[in-house]
């Protein structure tokens, strides 16, 4: 019983990692938008999509809007955020279980304010978590755990993800398939914030968290419509207020991704890159990164 619990929180916990920017979809049957959250980059002999994923949606979001599919289907090269299929793998949920773990002695509730550890203990017994499954955990560990939990309630599935989606078409169909970050460098992303971080990231969160169900449809019409501006006001401002960890989620990493594409754009062949829509807005964004590199963006 013990082993199957372990295994049900790494498997959500890894689930997780794709939506440490919450994000949840509602139904979308019947819409229609002039632009989405898909962009053009054009190379000399070829183009490189960058398509912002929805990590949650529902069954009856699907068939995905005709662009979307059209950019797949044209790119025989397909990148993710990590090697989704090797989340899969049991060796590497426990790893991460080992790396979420906090030191022995050492509790859940020793690392947070009382009043961050009363508002996540609140959260925790309206979704149904019991608290003595997470003590153990790291803040951030616990934190995405709760993520997906709330949101799963909402409808959402991240096995209904566009990236999930994506990631077994591409499999199915031959793909090329690439990994912009190996999955060692997520679990070590999330589990290694300091003492003195966690109570910021457990708050962060539970804000980021809270926001996401209020706006849950707003979010959703933005990611529908292509509409930037609002992407990054719902989805990035509260991260924002925690300037340190935010640098650390996105910049950074947006930063270390911008190579990675431009050489896709040499490498001759269509490729398609599937992210977190939150990743690929903003000024430290994916697409204005490429655009202030000289770059021809086009949003579709």
């Amino acid at each position: 019983m013990q082993e199957r619990r372990i295994k049900f929180i790494a498997a959500n916990l890894l689930l997780a990692f794709f939506i440490w920017q919450p994000l949840a979809a509602q139904d979308n049957r019947g819409t229609t938008a002039s632009r989405h959250s898909l962009w053009k980059v054009q190379g000399q002999s070829n183009v490189v999509y960058l398509l912002g994923s929805i990590h949650l949606l529902k069954p009856e979001n699907f068939p995905l809007p005709a662009p979307l599919e059209t950019a797949f289907s044209n790119s025989p090269v397909a990148v993710f955020e990590t090697d989704v299929e090797k989340m899969e793998d049991p060796q590497v949920q426990m790893k991460l279980m080992s790396k979420a773990q906090l030191p022995p002695g050492e509790t859940l509730q020793q690392r947070l304010s009382p009043q961050t550890y009363a508002a996540f203990t609140n959260h925790a017994r309206q979704s149904g978590l019991p608290m003595e499954m997470l003590q153990s955990m790291k803040p951030a560990m616990a934190a995405m755990m709760l993520d997906i939990v709330e949101l799963t309630r909402l409808g959402a599935d991240p096995a209904n993800g566009v990236d999930k989606y994506f990631a077994d078409r591409a499999v199915k169909d031959g793909k090329q398939i690439i990994g912009l970050e190996t999955v060692d460098f997520q679990i070590d992303l999330m589990t290694t914030f300091s003492p003195d971080e966690d109570d910021l990231v457990m708050k962060t969160s539970l804000r980021d968290l809270d926001e996401t169900k209020q706006n849950y449809g707003d979010i959703m019409a933005a990611w529908q419509a292509g509409d930037s501006a609002a992407i990054q006001k719902l989805l990035n401002q509260a991260l924002q207020e925690a300037p340190s960890i935010y640098k650390r989620m996105l910049p950074d990493r947006n930063k270390s991704w911008v190579p990675k594409i431009e050489q896709l754009l040499r490498g001759g062949k269509n490729a398609i890159v599937i992210v977190g829509v939150a990743h690929l807005v903003g000024d430290d964004g994916v697409v204005e990164l490429l655009k202030k590199n000289g770059l021809k963006v086009t949003q579709l």
